[in-house]
């Protein structure tokens, strides 16, 4: 992964030098990541029975994820450390949540255990005057290795083929991204909290289904045919695909970051973007 990671950001770079930093960290976090994917211990974790899901209800939703708290604890000091290297807004913020975990105004491993659900992670940053997108963006990278891991073990022996709805077969979530992959080409959603894919309509809109074609518009921009932004006038959204079929080492989430230009645009249409990219400001 690192390899073909890397040289691909590298060429993003080239072609786009103002995300520099930002691709050079996100490829930082992901190796992180991957390093602690080994260590993490995941509980098994409890899904809905079969007819649940054949009735459009998900396996489990976003707090059913159970979290391995110590790999995860050592996962947020990681990338706290990569962090404050990288940014300086993000060095100060760091400083003030270690301090609160050294006066014990914040318990670090309730808030990891509780995968950042219904708000706990928002709370917590409001009530102690920290930054609410650096704390839930340190809280949801440590967690992710231990949500992919249910995840993973979630869709063993389960068919998404038969899922029609637009959130996430696994947790109900929204979708993150679109992309397209295989031959003849196929279009998956990726959803924003545990990064199952499932396969859509090419043709409909993949956060509220709308199939109307005369509602629903695209766009890319100059010189990037390989990404596009999908427009839907019925739910006012929009996501981001991305066709994966000519990368050498696909990484959806890299290729998003390389394109936040689009995401501007979007939304000086009057868009909003399904799930909020953690890594936009």
């Amino acid at each position: 992964m690192a390899g073909g990671l890397r040289q691909r950001a590298q060429q993003l770079k080239e072609k786009w030098p103002g995300y520099g930093p930002l691709l050079d960290f996100y490829v930082t976090v992901r190796e992180a990541q991957e390093a602690s994917k080994p260590r993490v211990r995941a509980a098994r974790a409890k899904a809905e029975n079969g007819r649940g899901v054949r009735q459009g209800f998900p396996r489990i939703g976003e707090a059913g994820f159970p979290i391995d708290t110590k790999s995860s604890v050592s996962l947020f000091g990681t990338l706290s450390r990569l962090g404050r290297a990288a940014n300086p807004h993000f060095a100060t913020q760091v400083e003030r949540i270690e301090q609160a975990r050294a006066d014990g105004s914040m318990n670090l491993e309730a808030l990891l255990a509780g995968g950042g659900r219904e708000g706990m992670t928002e709370k917590a940053a409001i009530e102690r005057g920290l930054d609410v997108q650096v704390l839930s963006f340190l809280v949801a990278n440590s967690t992710r290795p231990s949500i992919e891991a249910a995840k993973d073990q979630l869709l063993k022996g389960f068919e998404t083929d038969s899922w029609r709805e637009c959130s996430c077969p696994i947790c109900g979530s929204p979708p993150a991204l679109s992309v397209l992959k295989g031959e003849p080409a196929r279009r998956y959603s990726l959803c924003s909290h545990c990064s199952c894919p499932w396969q859509i309509d090419r043709l409909s809109c993949s956060v509220c289904g709308n199939n109307d074609q005369d509602s629903l518009q695209c766009f890319y921009g100059e010189g990037e045919m390989a990404c596009r932004i999908d427009l839907c006038d019925s739910c006012h959204h929009y996501v981001k695909t991305i066709d994966v079929r000519a990368l050498e080492a696909p990484d959806p989430s890299l290729e998003d970051l390389a394109t936040l230009h689009l995401d501007v645009v979007a939304a000086q249409k009057g868009y909003s973007r399904a799930a909020p990219n953690p890594w936009s400001a």
